[in-house]
């Protein structure tokens, strides 16, 4: 596991243009490298990407795992309001064929609305 993070396999990165001038050295004891290599590959990540990220995360106050626990979250969150979003259109469409309003439509509405104030929530915990 160690020798692929030290291949230099090229992993595309949002900010790819941004090119790293920097560059460090880290000693670390077998131990200490195993646990990094394992925590690095449950996130996904290859260790210098996770060192980083841990890094800057610490830097913002807060772990890598709570910032992965929240975009966990926001994806769950995603889910409802696409799922709520298409309630409120069979609703629209209902309306506008019967002219009616349904009863369950504006509680419809408020339960997207709490799932975008729980959104802004969790965007501002993270960033």
């Amino acid at each position: 596991m160690a020798e692929e993070a030290d291949r230099g396999v090229q992993v595309s990165r949002a900010h790819a243009s941004e090119r790293r001038e920097k560059q460090y050295s880290l000693r670390l004891n077998t131990e200490e490298r195993e646990k990094l290599d394992a925590a690095a590959l449950l996130h996904g990540m290859k260790l210098s990407r996770y060192l980083i990220e841990a890094g800057l995360a610490m830097g913002r106050g807060s772990g890598l795992a709570e910032q992965r626990q929240s975009v966990d979250e926001l994806m769950r969150i995603r889910v409802l309001l696409g799922r709520t979003a298409s309630n409120i259109n069979q609703i629209a469409r209902y309306a506008n064929a019967t002219s009616e309003f349904p009863d369950d439509a504006a509680a419809a509405v408020r339960y997207a609305k709490d799932l975008m104030i729980r959104i802004d929530a969790l965007v501002r915990r993270v960033v």
